[in-house]
This record gives structure tokens, C-alpha cells and sequence, in this order.
């Protein structure tokens, strides 16, 4: 009888446990940026790496899989905002400073959709300085932080080591030596014994160090030390969660009746990503009227269609979300102050050289990695015609007689429709079939009867029901053309077509290379940013080595990141470029 009484008990107690859990949510998601620098002129570019990490313990965040990189003035207005796909927890991204931007006080912010359940303040922040040299007019933020107190950190490492392996208790940078000539290979090595820093996650920059005034951006070391999480009570009506995109990106909408008659609930709704790999999903709305899309895959187009795919279709009007806005007003900014007299030869010198690395940057451009190409959804299901195998016909209509002979039209009120024919069905299915061009979804299909079919390089064809998501189609029918950029003129409420943000192109950034002397002789050097890289392998030969400019004078040499079980790493070091000319 006690035993029973144990046990009747351990269940209350584990059931009130349950109830008590599910009150509440732990946001336990944070994100920490690397950037190149803090302070910039205008015509350089912004360079930086996202981490999104548990707050916990600073290891690989699995929630998200888009973060969020803004750029706010002390208008506490966004100037910039990108979306950075992250990659195994990680991704990158880049800025370039244009002259509209005015002298003053900006903050870098990194967020989640999942973060923007916490305050303004928890998202990670990084003061950055931007000088504008074309106006004169305009002050710049000096702020009470210059650059000597960042330089004199870096000294003090160097100082308590004067071999040119520089260490942590887990990584060590090994230099082959600490001065160097213009144009000369710095052979980097980034290394460590330790197995679990091996597989971690790291950023590495190399910048020229002047007396501009800047700040010193927070350390993965610093960040490291702050674990607070936020704790939601799901239960609170007045509590408005935001969703985190644990697939990939969400884009979502409304759809609203023009005569508040018309259901609003279970109607289909058509997500087109067209292009060369395109992205096709239907959904049905809820009971107010919403819809919810999300983009699993990596694809960059910007443009996008929604549209409402129902009998009556022009009684709805269709509006999509915006992205979420945040307050920022409450963030707190560095005093503004006028550049010091001092800071002018830096200033006219950095200009200089962004303009002329500017003037040349057709020959040192960064490569964007190719975009990942993806089989169509009905991928290996279609019978497949391609048209240069036949006699080509100019028209559809002569094409559906000759070529494709299984696809056949109606025409209903002022509208054509295209059917597949199934031998297995008599009679056929009046449900039209599914249509689509370069991926993109056609209501109705009377554009494609007088479109040139020379523009069009395959249809592609499935027999019999087809389902995308909830919704059936009587068969499909895929045409693409040569160039993948097929233009709809249809229109009406119940149809968007529009840009929208989307994550930017990885890019591999360019690496000059001097190892042979005659390459890129007459080309000048004006690079005050020696080196950047975003996916820093250790133990790896050749991996972080790079090679010095024209520039001459002191660099830093900075390494963040995160290993693999949520170790910070911050390892700075100084290198100084002689002047070869004046030897």
C-alpha cells in the first residue's frame, strides 16, 4: 500500500512538473559578431561573422537557422539589415560603406528572430565609428575610447613573449617573423594539441592600426562571460512570442475577404521562388486568415509570388508580414565629439587608400561561392521534353498537338486552364493541373497560349493526382525556358509579386598573392584590411598566411571564436610593415 502511495505521488509530482514546464519557455539562443574593426571610413567595407550560441554555455545553437545583422545610427533608425543563413550555427557577411552615410555613432546588432523575445539590450551590440570625409560639416565620435588603449592590450601580450610564437593556454599563433617589407609573405600558423579547439569555429582579421579614434568591439572571451537566459510565460495573453525559424526562413501573410462573407480558413495559398533552382510550397490559412511559409533550402532570388489559389480567388486580398521591427530606442549611443587635429593625416591617408583600392577592385574582387543547385520537388517523376529534340512550333497550342501531346486546355468564362490527360481516368478529372514556369505559379494559363515557345527549352509533365502540401492537382506541368526569367503580367489583390530581404551570397574573399613577383607589379596596393577570413582551419598549412601591402606601419592581428564545446577564444598580435621604398 506505501509502495502505491510512492507512486501516486512521484506521478502528481512529475505531472505538475509538466504542467509548470510548459508555462513557461527558456530563450536560451545568443549571437556573437566578429567584425573587422570599429571605426570606418567611407568607401571601406564592413566585414563580419555571426555565431549564433546558447546563451548557456556558449556551444552551437540548433534553433535558428537565419540570423539578423543591422546597422543603426543614433537616430536609432536601421540604416542596413541583412540576412546572414547560418551554417552549422555560423555564417558571414559583409557592409560597404557608401558616402550617403553621414559622419557619427552607429551600432552594429546581431540577432535571432528567436532573441527578439528578449529586450533591445540583450542583442549583441558593437559600437562603430563612421567617418565621412566628403562633408565636411559633419562631426565625427571620437567618444572618450581611442585606439592607443586597444594597441596597448595587444603590446602587453607581445611583451610577455618576445619569440614569435604567441599563446594562449589552448591556441598559439606562429609567425615566421614580426617585421616585414611591403608586399611580403607573413606566414600565419594558427595551431593547438588540445583535439577539442581543433573542430571549433573561428574568424580571423588582420587591420592597420592608426590614431582615428575607435573602440574596442566585446571579446568571445567577454561575451562568454555573460549566460543570462530569458524565461517566458507562454501563458500571459499579453505575451507576444516570436517565432524562432528553426527550418530555414519563414515568410508569412494574411489573407481577408473583400465581402467578409467568403471563408478565409483552409484556402490554399502558392509560395513561388522562381529561378533556376526554384522553391514551389502550398499552405492553407488558418482560421483568421493567416499563412506561414518556410524556405528549407538555400536559394538567393529576391523575388518571390504569393497568391491564393481558389475558384473565387480575386474575392480575397492577399498582404504579407513585415520583418519584425525593434525598439531601439533605448539604446545608448557615445557621446559625438570633433575629430582632433591629429587624426587628419589618418583620415586623408585612409580615404586615399579606400579610393584607390575602389578604383581597382575589378582586378582583387571577392568570388561568391556558386549557389547550390537543387532537383525540382517532383524530381525523378516528370517525362521530360526537351523541345530542341522535335520540330519546333511557335505557339503552345501547336506544341500540346505535336510534342506534348498528353497536355490539353479548357476554356472557362475568360480564362484558359491546361489538363494532363490519364489513360487511367474516364472521364477526366475537371480539376485543372498544376503549371508552372521557371518554378514560378500560374493561376490561369492565358499568357502561356500566346508566349513564344522558342523561349522555352523543356516541359516537363507528371500523369494522374498530384499533391503539394494539402492541396491536389490534376497533374503537372513544368515549362522551362532558356533563361530562367520568365515574367508574369497576371495580376489582381489576391496575387504579390515583390522583392523581399534575402541572405546574402557566401563569398570567398580574395587573397592577394605575391609569390610571384611580377603578378600585379603595376597593380597598386592600398589595403589597410591585409586579411580576412571567416573559416579559419588550425593546424592547417597556408590557411591564414597572407601577404603585406603598400601600406606601411602597425597591424593587428585578431582571432575569435568558439570551440566546439563553447571555449572562448580571443588571441591578438602586432606586426609592423617597413616602408621598402625608402631603404
Amino acid at each position: 500500500m506505501d509502495k502505491l502511495k510512492h507512486i501516486l505521488l512521484l506521478f502528481v509530482f512529475i505531472n505538475t512538473q509538466l504542467i509548470t514546464a510548459q508555462k513557461t519557455v527558456n530563450i536560451d539562443e545568443s549571437v556573437f559578431v566578429h567584425a573587422n574593426g570599429t571605426t570606418f571610413v567611407s568607401g571601406e567595407t564592413l566585414l563580419y561573422k555571426v555565431y549564433c550560441l546558447k546563451s548557456s554555455d556558449k556551444t552551437q545553437s540548433i534553433i535558428s537557422k537565419i540570423a539578423y545583422v543591422e546597422l543603426v545610427d543614433s537616430n536609432k533608425k536601421s540604416v542596413f539589415k541583412t540576412k546572414v543563413a547560418l551554417e552549422n550555427s555560423y555564417g558571414q557577411g559583409d557592409y560597404f560603406i557608401p558616402t550617403t552615410l553621414k559622419t557619427g555613432n552607429y551600432k552594429l546588432v546581431g540577432y535571432t528572430d528567436w532573441m527578439l523575445n528578449k529586450s533591445a539590450s540583450d542583442l549583441f551590440q558593437i559600437d562603430i565609428k563612421i567617418i565621412n570625409p566628403y562633408k565636411a560639416d559633419e562631426k565625427s565620435t571620437s567618444g572618450t575610447t581611442n585606439s592607443n588603449q586597444g594597441v596597448s592590450a595587444v603590446i602587453s601580450n607581445e611583451t610577455a613573449s618576445q619569440s614569435n610564437v604567441i599563446t594562449n593556454e589552448n591556441l598559439k599563433f606562429n609567425l615566421n617573423k614580426k617585421t616585414f617589407s611591403n608586399r611580403e609573405l607573413v606566414d600565419l600558423k594558427i595551431e593547438t594539441a588540445n583535439p577539442i579547439f581543433k573542430d571549433g569555429a573561428y574568424s580571423l582579421s588582420v587591420r592597420k592600426i592608426d590614431n582615428l579614434p575607435t573602440t574596442n568591439q566585446t571579446t568571445a572571451v567577454a561575451f562568454s562571460e555573460n549566460k543570462s537566459n530569458t524565461i517566458l510565460d507562454v501563458q500571459n495573453q499579453e505575451t507576444t512570442i516570436v517565432l524562432p525559424e528553426i527550418r530555414g526562413e519563414v515568410i508569412s501573410g494574411k489573407i481577408t475577404a473583400k465581402n467578409g462573407t467568403d471563408r478565409i480558413e483552409n484556402v490554399a495559398i502558392a509560395f513561388s521562388l522562381p529561378g533556376k533552382s526554384f522553391a514551389f510550397k502550398v499552405v492553407k490559412t488558418d482560421a483568421q486568415g493567416n499563412f506561414i511559409f518556410t524556405v528549407d533550402k538555400a536559394n538567393y532570388n529576391t523575388n518571390i509570388s504569393v497568391q491564393v489559389i481558389d475558384e473565387n480567388a480575386s474575392n480575397y486580398t492577399i498582404s504579407l508580414n513585415s520583418l519584425p521591427e525593434i525598439d531601439y530606442s533605448k539604446l545608448s549611443f557615445i557621446p559625438e565629439a570633433n575629430l582632433s587635429y591629429i587624426t587628419k593625416e589618418s583620415l586623408v591617408n585612409r580615404s586615399i587608400s579606400s579610393q584607390i583600392e575602389n578604383a581597382y577592385y575589378h582586378k582583387k574582387t571577392d568570388n561568391i561561392t556558386k549557389a547550390p543547385s537543387y532537383d525540382p520537388f517532383y524530381y525523378p517523376l516528370a517525362k521530360e521534353y526537351v523541345l530542341d529534340d522535335y520540330t519546333r512550333f511557335k505557339t503552345l497550342k501547336e506544341t500540346m498537338t505535336e510534342v506534348a501531346v498528353e497536355i490539353y486546355h479548357k476554356q472557362k468564362d475568360d480564362k484558359v486552364y491546361l489538363h494532363v490527360n490519364d489513360p487511367s481516368v474516364f472521364p477526366q478529372l475537371p480539376e485543372p493541373a498544376l503549371v508552372l514556369i521557371d518554378g514560378l505559379y500560374l493561376e490561369n494559363q492565358n499568357e502561356l497560349m500566346t508566349y513564344n515557345m522558342k523561349n522555352v527549352y523543356k516541359i516537363e509533365l507528371i500523369v494522374g493526382r498530384y499533391y503539394v502540401g494539402s492541396k491536389s492537382f490534376n497533374g503537372l506541368i513544368s515549362f522551362t525556358t532558356f533563361d530562367r526569367d520568365f515574367k508574369s503580367i497576371q495580376s489582381g489583390t489576391s496575387i504579390i509579386r515583390t522583392s523581399i530581404l534575402r541572405p546574402q551570397l557566401k563569398k570567398i574573399y580574395n587573397k592577394i598573392d605575391y609569390s610571384n613577383l611580377a603578378d600585379n607589379a603595376r597593380i597598386p596596393d592600398f589595403r589597410n584590411q591585409l586579411f580576412w577570413n571567416p573559416e579559419v582551419k588550425l593546424n592547417v598549412e597556408n590557411n591564414n598566411s597572407f601577404y603585406t601591402s603598400d601600406i606601411p606601419g602597425t597591424f593587428e592581428i585578431k582571432l575569435e571564436g568558439f570551440s566546439k564545446n563553447g571555449i572562448p577564444v580571443s588571441l591578438k598580435e602586432i606586426i609592423e610593415v617597413k616602408d621598402s621604398t625608402t631603404n
